[in-house]
């Protein structure tokens, strides 16, 4: 009996670790437990490593965004991208690996309270997934992490969008039917409005931004005619409607005919137009557009098609700045200049994400690279030669001061050399080794 006891007692104490491992952890966490078991130690505390400094230096992006990643095992760093969201905006991340990309990805996504605070984990993709979705539940920064497996190969897409999370509650495509917002005066100031005003034809269909059951038809001195459907957690608002297709307790699909466009209540000297409000529970009214959009439209992003780069590129002009983001406006985080190599990590539409040799991550437009050029390199001490441009990288090879080296350009404190036999290493030389065009 008392060694049956203190097996089960290790059974018990096994299954608490396995579900704590399995369903405590998120996925990125598992994987790293999981290298640790494997004996894979200096790995592992690696990946980690990576994961958090890339946490820290986010790259700063506006949504919708998309890339296009080679999956190499000698390039495989993390990426953190920064944005801002309102509360209740829909954050979707969708990972497309091609055919026989071998790779586990791993996306995080983390709120940031402030600066002075660590961002905080909200959710992270299921292991083996394609997309993941979450809403912002409070105004402010966010960060996608992406990470691959720590041997990953092939090919992967990456969109990240803010789909909008509720439909259009109008049935018009017009550019400005919007025309009252949220928070605007009312009443000479003493109200404010919580909702926003969709101007449309009378008769134009109302329809059910989200699935619920309607909670209660009226007709008030302000709002005229209306209807509140309850679903997602919120309450939704349709006024000054000219007449109501459904009765209270019916139960309604996104889409479904609510009533008609009106100007009922004390709307009756404006404009036909439905007063639409979104009432979040134990908070009050949020700001609807954001989640609606300004017209009803059945489009959805679709990534630019883009051409793989070069995983080495120069700078072909004199000067070119590296940007925080893929965008002109974008801050310049770094000057480049001519023939200077850039490592690329993917392409963004017609701009590149790349790291500098100094470690100086960023985007650059594609315009401003090229193809490097060879030229040559004369050694005046002797040097080793390593495998990537890292001195903790595998010796390849041996160089002596006299040798003139075929040579691609420079990386921090590497020239990018050919060796006898046609291979390209790294060979760490200073500046002021010679080199002249060839």
């Amino acid at each position: 009996m008392k060694y049956a006891l203190i097996i089960l007692i290790v059974l018990l104490g096994a299954a608490v670790l396995y579900f704590k491992d399995q369903v405590l952890l998120s996925p990125h966490d598992s994987y790293y437990s999981a290298l640790l078991r494997e004996n894979l130690k200096a790995t592992a505390e690696h990946w980690k490593a990576e994961a958090e400094k890339s946490l820290a230096a986010p790259l700063r992006i506006s949504l919708p965004y998309s890339e296009r990643h080679l999956l190499e095992v000698d390039y495989l760093q993390p990426i953190t991208f920064a944005f801002d969201l309102k509360i209740d905006e829909l954050i979707q991340v969708n990972i497309f690996p091609s055919i026989n990309t071998r790779a586990e990805v791993f996306v995080d996504v983390f709120h940031v309270k402030d600066a002075a605070t660590e961002p905080v984990r909200i959710g992270s993709m299921a292991a083996k997934e394609q997309q993941f979705k979450i809403a912002a539940e409070h105004t402010g920064q966010y960060l996608v992490r992406i990470q691959p497996s720590h041997a990953a190969q092939g090919l992967m897409d990456v969109t990240i969008t803010s789909p909008l999370r509720y439909g259009f509650p109008v049935d018009t495509e017009r550019e400005n039917a919007v025309q009252s917002l949220f928070g605007v005066g009312r009443d000479g100031g003493a109200r404010r409005h919580e909702g926003i005003d969709i101007f449309a034809p009378r008769g134009t269909p109302v329809i059910a931004a989200e699935t619920g059951f309607v909670s209660r038809v009226g007709d008030t001195p302000r709002g005229g005619k209306n209807v509140w459907v309850r679903g997602d957690q919120r309450s939704f608002y349709y006024a000054h409607l000219d007449s109501i297709a459904v009765v209270a307790g019916e139960r309604v699909a996104r889409g479904d005919l609510l009533g008609t466009v009106g100007n009922t209540g004390n709307a009756v000297t404006t404009n036909p137009h439905l007063h639409f409000g979104i009432y979040k529970f134990a908070q009050g009214a949020i700001d609807p557009l954001p989640l609606v959009g300004r017209k009803k439209s059945l489009t959805t992003y679709a990534p630019p098609l883009v051409e793989l780069a070069p995983r080495w590129l120069s700078v072909k002009t004199e000067k070119a700045n590296l940007r925080s983001g893929p965008s002109l406006k974008a801050t310049s985080v770094a000057s480049l200049i001519r023939a200077e190599l850039v490592q690329v990590d993917s392409v963004a539409g017609d701009w590149l994400r790349v790291t500098t040799g100094e470690g100086t991550k960023g985007f650059i437009a594609r315009s401003l690279t090229q193809t490097p050029s060879e030229s040559i390199l004369t050694l005046t001490e002797n040097y080793v030669a390593f495998y990537l441009p890292d001195d903790t990288a595998p010796v390849v090879g041996n160089f002596s001061a006299g040798d003139k080296l075929p040579t691609l350009g420079r990386f921090g404190s590497f020239a990018w050399v050919k060796m006898p036999g046609g291979v390209y290493a790294w060979a760490k030389a200073p500046e002021q080794e010679n080199s002249t065009t060839h």
